[in-house]
């Protein structure tokens, strides 16, 4: 059974979590400054080869946290899904990638380090995290003529994994495999670049080093034996059609789309990343979205859509343990009832009033355009009754 993350499962609220984010930050930061990433000359030696702690110390932590998330997924005790991936933008990010590493050049430090170096009183430290507020503030005021790059090469909050097709355990020794040729291959490095910069090589320490494979390895080994593990396959009838309206889908992508597995049933080369609904999973080449389903953990709700309706839910898709909605009218309805502007109601009531300010929130939110304001309501007036006659008898 799941039991991870906590924070998911209602194990605390938001303020513990609070607390024990803050006191992780203050845990995380003392590690960082203990390495010695407090100081801007041992992350500018990166570059020169001549002291690589940031790569070790760095990728260690990575291929650790990934063998081990990868042997508590495969037991089925961590819910992968309720961890929280953010969109991938593959243009822009290897856009940004490239200034941070310029901005890492040039000033020493990334943003965490330069926090660490803040709190260690290094003035660099604080320079280095001045020039980062300065930047975001001014891509505030650029953000308008960047706003179609920013947004563009969307494939939706999809992990390596998931790209490749391959079981998150493989991916986790394969990250492991990496760090340790990687690490291998540092210490060869600075044998070479230290001596000729005139400075001391940085001492091994192989007895440690070895202990620290031989842990990364072992969880590796382990997640990889979940893989043979045998799983239970659901009948094709355990999953019922059932059915979700585009205003409904879109006030659930706004409050939770973490909650959501989006699937495009269309074909990729006919659907353009634009005419996809947000959040909508890139499937790997030459994967069906059937047969993607399949691979997803059932902790998440599966939304298909294809360009309209969708007469009956595909076979391969019933594969999927979870539940399974489609989208009633497809893209097509999505369009008209989320990405249109709405017209306001030519006789306003209340209840109409309401729906209308709040498809013309959702509009603006996936579109950007300014929200119409909301028609007024106009009571009419209504006659007094003509007042009954007094008198008569019998």
């Amino acid at each position: 059974m799941n039991v991870l993350p906590l924070y998911p499962h209602d194990v605390f609220g938001f303020p513990t979590g609070l607390l024990l984010g803050t006191l992780i930050g203050f845990a995380f930061g003392f590690v960082l400054e203990r390495a010695g990433f407090g100081n801007a000359k041992n992350l500018a030696a990166q570059f020169y080869l001549t002291d690589t702690r940031v790569l070790k110390v760095m990728f260690s932590a990575i291929a650790t946290a990934c063998a081990g998330i990868g042997l508590l997924s495969g037991f089925g005790v961590l819910d992968l899904s309720l961890l929280t991936v953010p969109e991938t933008f593959i243009g822009p990010h290897v856009v940004g990638g490239l200034l941070l590493g310029i901005g890492f050049i040039v000033s020493g430090y990334c943003p965490g380090t330069g926090v660490v170096a803040m709190a260690s009183g290094k003035w660099d430290g604080l320079m280095s995290i001045v020039g980062v507020m300065i930047g975001s503030l001014l891509f505030g005021f650029v953000y308008g003529p960047l706003e179609g790059f920013y947004k563009s090469g969307a494939m939706g909050s999809v992990t390596i994994a998931q790209a490749l097709g391959l079981p998150f355990p493989v991916l986790a020794a394969g990250v492991v495999l990496m760090a340790v040729g990687c690490f291998l291959g540092a210490e060869k490095l600075e044998t070479i670049f230290a001596p000729k910069a005139n400075k001391p090589v940085p001492a091994s320490q192989p007895v440690v080093r070895n202990r620290a494979f031989a842990a990364m390895g072992a969880f590796a080994v382990l997640g990889l034996v979940t893989v043979a593990l045998p799983t239970r396959v659901p009948a094709e009838t355990a999953t019922p059609l059932a059915r979700i309206g585009a205003v409904e889908l879109a006030q659930k992508i706004v409050a939770s789309p973490q909650d959501l597995w989006i699937l495009d049933l269309r074909d990729a080369k006919a659907a353009p990343a634009t005419e996809r609904i947000p959040g909508t999973v890139t499937l790997p080449e030459g994967t069906t979205a059937a047969k993607f389903a399949a691979t997803l953990p059932a902790t998440r709700t599966l939304v298909a859509y294809a360009q309209g309706d969708v007469p009956t839910l595909p076979e391969g898709l019933r594969a999927f343990p979870g539940e399974v909605l489609v989208l009633a009218g497809g893209f097509d309805a999505w369009k008209g009832a989320v990405l249109a502007v709405p017209q306001p109601p030519a006789d306003p009531t209340p209840v109409l009033i309401a729906e209308f300010r709040t498809k013309s929130a959702l509009s603006g939110y996936f579109t950007g355009a300014a929200a119409a304001p909301p028609p007024k309501l106009v009571v009419k007036a209504v006659a007094p009754s003509a007042a009954p006659k007094k008198g008569g008898g019998c």
